[in-house]
């Protein structure tokens, strides 16, 4: 859980996109994980947040309505589901 979250409206009309600000809490490895991400994309480590929530949200919607995720080997010789827990 973040340990402080604001919705802050990035100026003072209501149809602009709101943005909240989160800090968390993150073990080394975690942070390396993420670090290794934003250098190897170029992006900033907001973007990679955002990119590792949208990637945890489509994995949960596809496996809540019963669908399987699957990773192919690019020879297509072996395909492995991915599983959440």
């Amino acid at each position: 859980m973040p340990e402080h979250s604001t919705d802050t409206p990035v100026s003072g009309t209501t149809t602009e996109p709101q943005i909240t600000r989160l800090s968390v809490n993150i073990n080394e490895d975690t942070a390396a994980k993420l670090r290794w991400y934003k250098e190897h994309k170029g992006i900033s480590i907001t973007e990679t947040v955002r990119r590792a929530v949208a990637l945890l949200e489509l994995v949960e919607r596809e496996t809540v309505d019963g669908n399987e995720v699957l990773l192919k080997s690019r020879d297509s010789k072996s395909v492995r589901q991915l599983w959440l827990i």
